[in-house]
């Protein structure tokens, strides 16, 4: 048995960890008065599994003690580090199923966390291919942006899978989440460009470049097959023999044999009188412009139909009027209230914008102890293990705070930076901790750094400050710029 025993509590994901990740490499033990100080032979390979809440022992036969004469005078003594690790429930993602992708798309999804202050990696992937790494987030709301090209290069009819996994720096994967799904093909697109009583204009366009015929039907006849120059626009002319309201419809067939069509009414123009008409030419146009003014008129009700406006042919045109006007008027209140709502939220955000900008985030230390701090109104250079860094805030702030709580080995920390730029004569920054154990008051140590000098800066690049060790625990920042 050691002649101490130190006793820590931690807690970690599900994982594979090495010596250096569960254990100290120097552990303190007082007796009378006397520190005791032992020290551990750590490694980084992974020889420690934690799939539930368990105890992990080291042991070290080099302990010193200091001596007037000897800092540190190597004992004989040994020394075991217990470490009382508590399981952290793996997270669970969220994530609606979905059969078949044809194009890109926005997917959502939601990891729910015991600790999301603990951090953790997520890792998005296409078919194993990496498309997104990110640290989580306070809330654990994620989205996943497909682009066509990812979604269009894959083979059509292919099962493919959508990959979520989370994993610490230090432990490795914790779980993963699969959803499987078919790339489907896409249908083709029909778009009519111009047409009137002789001809049309039309342009056919496919996701899959997979086209392989365009046909085009008079009143369900068909006139024309088109094989070549698919994607082009193509212009197609017809010849109407009355007055009547006929059908156009353009076909258009991909690979897949998938069909799309686009349907428009035409009718034959009716053209003016010459000057030199006769009584017999005025009687046949009165019966022609009574024919189209009966198509016309159907036309204009089978469109009202389908704005779900109540209409008939015995309808006169004076109470088709009034149906299409109150239509109208509901539309244009509804339209007016809506905008005046938005200039209103407009008026409010333009009066914050020109106040303050604000922007806030987590974030997760540093570690790079070769960056280095001037102390406060001294010159004085230290280097610094931590810190914090933010970037791309889209302005410089006035004011940088960052927060961070946490409980380790039983004590309770918060840790506190604090940045003032261009506020008041000299700009600083403030780095310090607050901490203690149950039933006893705060200890606290800070320090005092001039701000951009050396590696710390507030400026265009973003934010970077000095901080204190807070064992990957997230911060909470706020940035507060000053118009």
């Amino acid at each position: 048995m050691a002649d101490f025993i130190v006793n820590r509590n931690i807690k970690k994901r599900r994982g594979n960890y090495s010596s250096r990740n569960l254990f100290e490499a120097r552990a303190f033990a007082y007796e009378n008065g006397t520190t005791f100080t032992g020290i551990f032979n750590v490694s980084d390979e992974k020889r420690y599994s934690v799939s539930s809440s368990t105890t992990f022992s080291l042991t070290s036969s080099v302990v010193y003690m200091p001596l007037p004469n000897e800092p540190e005078h190597q004992t004989g003594f040994s020394m075991e580090q217990k470490v009382r690790v508590e399981f952290i429930n793996d997270p669970i993602i969220n994530m609606d199923s979905f059969e078949n992708l044809s194009k890109g798309c926005t997917i959502n999804y939601s990891v729910v966390d015991q600790e999301p202050t603990i951090k953790f990696t997520i890792t998005e992937k296409l078919n194993n291919t990496v498309l997104t790494t990110r640290n989580n987030t306070v809330g654990g709301n994620y989205e996943i942006i497909l682009t066509n090209e990812q979604i269009l290069g894959l083979d059509i009819n292919s099962q493919n899978s959508l990959i979520i996994e989370i994993s610490t720096s230090d432990g490795g994967l914790v779980t993963s989440k699969t959803v499987t799904f078919t790339r489907t093909n896409n249908k083709p697109v029909v778009t009519v460009n111009l047409y009137n009583s002789d001809s049309a204009k039309f342009i056919v366009s496919d996701l899959d470049n997979n086209l392989s015929k365009i046909e085009w039907y008079l009143d369900n006849v068909l006139k024309e097959t088109i094989t070549t120059d698919l994607y082009l626009e193509k212009t197609i002319s017809y010849e109407l023999t009355d007055n009547a309201i006929h059908t156009l419809r353009i076909v258009a067939t991909d690979a897949e044999n998938i069909v799309e069509e686009k349907v428009i009414s035409i009718s034959k123009n009716i053209m003016p009188l010459q000057p030199n008409a006769s009584l017999s030419d005025i009687s046949t146009k009165l019966a022609e412009i009574g024919e189209g003014f009966k198509n016309g008129k159907t036309s204009i009700i089978n469109t009202l139909a389908l704005k779900n406006i109540d209409a008939s042919l015995n309808n006169t045109l004076v109470e088709l009027s009034e149906k299409i006007k109150t239509s109208f008027d509901s539309s244009d209140a509804s339209v007016q209230d809506l905008m005046n709502q938005l200039t209103q939220a407009n008026n409010t955000i333009s009066q914050l914008n020109t106040r303050y900008k604000v922007a806030s985030g987590i974030t997760y230390q540093l570690n790079n102890p070769s960056l280095s701090a001037n102390f406060y109104n001294g010159g004085y250079t230290t280097t610094q293990d931590h810190w914090i860094n933010v970037s791309n805030l889209g302005f410089v702030p006035h004011i940088f705070i960052a927060e961070c709580d946490f409980t380790k080995d039983g004590y309770l920390t918060k840790s506190l930076v604090f940045a003032s730029y261009n506020v008041f004569s000299k700009d600083y920054v403030i780095s310090s901790y607050f901490r203690r154990q149950t039933n006893s008051t705060f200890y606290s140590h800070g320090n005092i750094y001039n701000l951009n000098e050396k590696d710390v800066y507030v400026n265009g690049r973003g934010v970077q400050l000095p901080a204190f060790n807070n064992y990957d625990f997230a911060y909470k920042w706020q940035a507060i710029k000053f118009v």
